[in-house]
């Protein structure tokens, strides 16, 4: 056998190889940034809907706008838990490389890609024509992929954040488009938050958990 200095033949007598082999560490989320540029319109659920769900013989309105900041910090809280957008909102993503011929979008359900660029130093973007790749939508989330012997977009102008994909996720503009057990979920948060006035947007009540577990999935991440 051919002694090789990058092995190590210690402890039970088998190779094991030793050294680095990734020089460069990946950020979190795996290059990727993203943010919603367009909230949705709507909320899930109404503040009536919050009423009927917990009982409450309360028809006075003074706490109605209460009520409502409740309902969209108990949303925003029930997506992060979930990973998912619940009402059809614009997201942007922005990444430092180009990772595979599919990349996988976050908040699904995905509606639809708006489009693909690269961007310089500037911001100026160059959009990527989208005859080059089509788009999964009733995936897990959803996916973009690169047609067959298509090169993947190139940047030499801008090092990070310089490959950006603007897109629509939700399950539709309306209320009613998003699956009834979520909807339960948020008004049974937003009813224990009206209750207590504590809210813990990390961990959602047992009550409310019970109905977004239905709908969580495991985590992906993006290489």
């Amino acid at each position: 056998m051919v002694y090789n200095p990058s092995i190590d033949y210690s402890g039970s007598g088998m190779p094991r190889k030793t050294g680095s082999l990734i020089s460069k560490k990946f950020p979190d989320h795996a290059n990727r940034v993203w943010k919603v540029t367009t909230a949705p319109v709507l909320e899930p659920v109404t503040v009536d809907e919050v009423k009927i769900f917990s009982k409450s013989e309360y028809e006075e309105t003074k706490e109605d706008t209460l009520l409502e900041g409740f309902i969209t910090t108990v949303r925003l809280a029930a997506e992060e838990y979930l990973g998912m957008a619940f009402i059809e909102q614009t997201i942007q993503m922005k990444m430092d490389y180009w990772p595979d011929i599919f990349i996988c979008l976050p908040q699904p359900p995905l509606i639809s890609v708006t489009k693909i660029c690269t961007l310089d130093e500037d911001d100026t973007e160059t959009e990527y024509s989208s005859g080059n790749y089509y788009v999964i939508t009733e995936g897990h989330p959803g996916k973009v992929i690169l047609k067959k012997d298509i090169i993947a977009p190139q940047n030499t102008d801008r090092d990070y954040g310089g490959f950006f994909i603007e897109y629509k996720a939700g399950y539709g503009s309306e209320a009613t488009d998003v699956p009834e057990s979520i909807r339960n979920g948020i008004k049974a948060w937003t009813a224990i938050v009206q209750a207590t006035r504590v809210i813990d947007t990390k961990n959602p009540p047992p009550e409310a958990k019970i109905f977004f577990d239905l709908y969580r999935r495991g985590t992906f991440v993006i290489r």
